[in-house]
């Protein structure tokens, strides 16, 4: 395999390792069980505390070395994932400070269902709470998995970027699930739109035959892949991973605790 091949096999496989772990923190947060269990036992029934003290001394530092271990890869796993965001200034599909301590990097596709629940119910609230507040970024990546029509609705979003109506044209095209009337999101559709956003129409139809920006929504939906995401939507948050249109405290939790880790003080 190459080298380019593991990293993407390693990215995968940490990112499958953080759900889990942020399914855990996400229990614990809400309130786990505390119950406390008896001492280990050994195959003959004796109490840890009845073993001789060198071995108990080597079984824990065995047992600690393998925590830092875990725990060390667990960072360099979030490192690489908050990488991802670009915190790029001029970025069009972008909401919030570029500065902000966490970004949300978000892989949707305009056709998904459950894009649109997370747009409609959950999103202007993480905006109004988190992102006017400076405390978090919002960075869209396509991922169009709906077939051709959300290929086509993503280079809609992108056309629309270019006049700086991205996010008129996203809660547009989410107000209802488009998936419910079949073949309606044509290039016609599309136009309709822009025209009805007061863009260029001219410009936007242009801007839909762009190489370079369909180049731009294949690599996002491959930088997505290549990480494991296969379904949307998928996030990103200041390195956490999170899949679905959670609910809102779900977000809330992550967010807060992406921003502890990046030293902010919550109230």
């Amino acid at each position: 395999m190459s080298s380019v091949g593991r990293r993407r096999a390693g990215l995968i496989a940490l990112f499958v390792i953080l759900l889990a772990v942020g399914a855990l923190a996400l229990a614990a947060m809400a309130g786990g069980s505390d119950d406390t269990e008896p001492p280990p036992a050994t195959a003959d029934g004796e109490a840890l505390d009845d073993l001789p003290d060198e071995l108990v001394a080597d079984n824990t530092e065995s047992l600690e070395d393998q925590g830092a271990e875990q725990r060390l890869a667990e960072d360099e796993a979030r490192e690489a994932l908050a990488a991802l965001a670009t915190r790029e200034p001029d970025d069009l599909r972008a909401l919030g400070d570029p500065d902000a301590p966490v970004v949300m990097v978000q892989w949707a596709d305009f056709l998904c269902p459950f894009c649109g629940v997370f747009a409609r119910d959950i999103e202007s609230e993480l905006v109004a709470r988190y992102v006017d507040a400076g405390m978090m970024r919002i960075e869209w990546r396509d991922l169009p998995l709906q077939g051709e029509q959300a290929i086509l609705a993503a280079l809609g979003g992108q056309a629309a970027a270019q006049q700086g109506a991205f996010w008129a044209y996203h809660e547009t095209l989410f107000a209802e699930d488009l998936r419910s009337d079949e073949n309606r999101v044509d290039r016609d559709f599309l136009l309709a739109i822009a025209g009805e956003l007061g863009m260029d129409t001219d410009a936007f139809a242009a801007d839909l035959d762009d190489p370079a920006l369909e180049q731009l929504a294949q690599t996002e939906a491959a930088t997505g892949r290549s990480i494991g995401i296969s379904g949307t939507p998928a996030f990103i948050v200041g390195g956490y991973p999170l899949l679905g249109a959670q609910p809102l405290e779900t977000f809330a939790q992550v967010i807060e605790a992406a921003a502890q880790d990046a030293g902010v003080e919550l109230p």
